[in-house]
């Protein structure tokens, strides 16, 4: 049997799909216990491994595909490969896959970065479609509701960079499916209030750093204070207008169509600059 290479923490990787992992696969396919709360909605995908549990990203450059997750495509989960739903939601295409983008599902999880139990924060895995324990700053795609050794679980044998040979257990876990940017709690804090950070970290899909946030912060001020003076004055001087000369109201609305149009130029500009300043 052909084995994976990961290493723990950010220093994992992979390197590719054992035949171990292909029956670990088949023995979680018949798994429909999906949560009565949870929403799906439906996706293309070209991955014959994406079964009931799996954690599944978006494929880059294909419009509304998914494929198996890896830790190294985290910032770009989508949620869990499941079935029966409470709500199903088409995407207009077909979608040969439901994927449960909120509420609880059995999600497919390991031991890989530490156990897991109730309470913790799961993210993608160099095991593709696996989950597990978010122990750093990063995207993840749910919390787990129960503790995997209480699971019935698989052993599959890898092998770090260093050739050392591990044993992770694999198992479906029941998730409450959450995208979110976590941060742990020893993380240090950001001088900006945490709903700040939270919001600008959640938007860019990773940590921004407070400085970006704190200039984002200060245009968005800014835009705030130039839509408000444009706003006030272009309507003081309408009513001044048309007070002195009722004859003018067509000129006065053409001056206020014409900022309008200014004041939208400007909101989409600083919406776009804002935007990457958090994402770079």
């Amino acid at each position: 049997m052909s084995v994976l290479r990961p290493a723990i923490g950010r220093r994992l990787g992979i390197i590719g799909l054992s035949s171990g992992l292909l029956l670990l696969f088949a023995w979680v396919a018949p798994l429909s216990a999906q949560g009565e709360s949870s929403v799906a909605q439906g996706f293309q995908t070209n991955d014959p491994n994406v079964v009931t549990g799996a954690i599944v990203s978006l494929t880059s450059g294909t419009p509304n595909t998914v494929e198996l997750a890896t830790s190294d495509k985290a910032d770009q989960m989508i949620g869990v490969a499941g079935s029966k739903s409470l709500i199903e939601l088409s995407s207009g295409t077909g979608g040969s896959v439901q994927v449960v983008t909120s509420g609880s599902t059995l999600a497919l999880v390991s031991d890989l970065n530490g156990s897991v139990g109730v309470g913790d924060r799961i993210t993608a895995s160099p095991i593709a479609g696996v989950g597990m324990k978010a122990t750093t700053s990063t995207l993840v795609i749910g919390t787990a509701e129960a503790n995997l050794s209480s699971q019935s679980t698989k052993e599959q044998a890898i092998t770090d960079t260093k050739g050392k040979q591990k044993t992770v257990h694999i198992g479906a876990v029941p998730l409450q499916v959450d995208k979110v940017f976590y941060q742990p709690p020893d993380t240090p804090t950001s001088f900006l209030p945490n709903a700040v950070q939270d919001f600008a970290n959640s938007v860019a899909g990773h940590e921004v750093s407070p400085v970006r946030v704190m200039v984002a912060g200060i245009l968005i001020a800014m835009l705030f204070v130039i839509v408000t003076v444009l706003l006030y004055s272009t309507v003081k001087s309408s009513i001044i207008s048309i007070g002195r000369n009722p004859l003018s109201e067509n000129e006065v609305h053409k001056s206020l169509l014409e900022v309008g149009i200014t004041i939208a130029g400007v909101l989409v500009f600083t919406v776009v600059v804002v935007y990457l300043i958090l994402i770079t």
